[in-house]
């Protein structure tokens, strides 16, 4: 997995305590590759998992995390993980939801304080105008 540059499917595969990946890279060595390869949302929930927030300052991957548009799966991250550093003062939770809101994520808070984060498909909505319906296949199941 580490070949193709499938770190979070070889650190998925690891326990909280395991000492090499593959036989040879253990889980500081992936998530350093993880690093370089700019998946610092995903690193942030490796970092988590093996105690490696001396190595990974977990206040720069959210940072690195926070500069461009946000994807579904960053914002959400982002929110979980925040807390659980204690980052909250440096990054408000209410500053996430508005970058993804203006990432074009849609946001909805349900009973509890859950929210719910919905984003348009990129193949549907690509060719559309604003606005417009997305279309929805019916009965697409394979013979």
């Amino acid at each position: 997995m580490l070949a193709q540059k499938r770190y979070d499917g070889a650190l998925k595969a690891c326990g909280a305590r395991c000492r090499s990946v593959d036989g040879e890279a253990g889980p500081g060595d992936v998530l350093r590759m993880m690093v370089r390869a700019g998946e610092h949302c995903v690193a942030l929930k490796y970092v988590h998992k093996f105690g490696q927030a001396a190595a990974f300052p977990p206040a720069q991957l959210v940072r690195a995390s926070l500069q461009g548009d946000l994807s579904v799966r960053t914002a959400a991250m982002l929110l979980k993980y925040v807390p659980l550093f204690e980052l909250s003062d440096a990054f408000p939770r209410e500053a996430i939801l508005e970058r993804a809101a203006a990432s074009g994520i849609l946001v909805h808070e349900l009973a509890g304080g859950k929210l719910v984060l919905k984003g348009r498909r990129r193949s549907d909505s690509a060719s559309l105008p604003p606005g417009a319906a997305v279309p929805v296949k019916v009965g697409s199941a394979p013979n």
